[in-house]
C-alpha cells in the first residue's frame, strides 16, 4: 500500500474534485509551493496511484445511441479474452472483470451495434450467457475512501493521531510525523545529509 501523508491526501482530494485545478491553487491550500505540489503529483503518478487525467463525457449527447450495460457470463479462464475484446470496441467506456468469470461493460451503442457485439465480436469466445440492459441513470463519483487512508509517520511508521506535526526540512521535503522525538530525528537526518554533501 502506498504511504501517503496528509498533504498527499489533500492534493488527491482537490484533484478528484476538479482535475483541472491549478497546482498554484492547491499549493495555497496546503501551504507549499506550486513546484512542490507538482513534484508530489508526479510522485503519485510514478507509483501508479494517479493513472491519468481525463475528461468524463456524456457520449449520449454526441450520438443517438443509448447507454447500455452489457453482462457476459463466461468461464474465469476466458474472461480476460472477453474483457480485451470488449475494451477494444468503439463505444465501450468501462469494462470490469469479476473473479467468477463475469465481464460487465458500460457502452454507448445502438441496438444493432449491441447485436453485432454478441454475434460478431464475441462469436469466437466461450460465452456461456449474455444480456444487454438499457441504463436509466448512472453516476460516477471517485473517492479516496478515507477510512483506510491513515496518515503514517514518515519516521517510525506509526499512525499519526490528532494533529501530529509537519516538518519541512528542505524545499521539496515535507514530513508528517507523530511526535516531537520523530521531529527531532527528521531534523537530525536532514542536517547529517547536508553536512555530508557540504564536505
Amino acid at each position: 500500500m502506498a504511504q501517503l501523508d496528509e498533504t498527499d491526501l489533500v492534493i488527491l482530494q482537490r484533484l478528484l474534485d476538479d482535475a483541472r485545478r491549478s497546482y498554484r491553487g492547491i499549493a495555497e491550500e496546503v501551504d507549499l509551493s506550486a513546484p512542490t505540489v507538482s513534484n508530489r503529483v508526479e510522485r503519485l503518478r510514478d507509483i501508479g496511484l494517479i493513472r491519468r487525467f481525463t475528461v468524463e463525457l456524456d457520449r449520449t449527447l454526441l450520438s443517438a445511441a443509448d447507454e447500455t450495460l452489457v453482462v457476459v457470463e463466461t468461464h474465469p479462464a476466458d474472461a480476460g479474452d472477453v474483457m480485451s475484446k470488449l475494451t477494444a470496441v468503439e463505444g465501450v467506456e468501462h469494462v470490469f472483470q469479476t473473479v467468477e468469470g463475469r465481464v460487465v461493460a458500460k457502452a454507448v451503442l445502438s441496438p444493432s451495434d449491441v447485436h453485432a457485439l454478441f454475434t460478431n465480436t464475441l462469436e469466437d469466445e466461450r460465452v456461456e450467457e449474455y444480456r444487454a440492459e438499457s441504463v436509466l441513470r448512472s453516476a460516477w463519483r471517485p473517492q479516496l475512501g478515507t477510512d483506510d487512508n491513515e496518515v503514517q509517520c514518515s519516521i517510525c511508521g506509526k499512525t499519526v493521531t490528532g494533529e501530529g506535526e509537519s516538518v519541512e526540512v528542505g524545499p521539496k521535503s515535507l514530513h508528517r510525523v507523530c511526535c516531537s522525538s520523530c521531529t527531532e530525528r527528521v531534523v537530525e537526518e536532514y542536517q547529517s545529509v547536508q553536512e555530508t554533501t557540504d564536505d
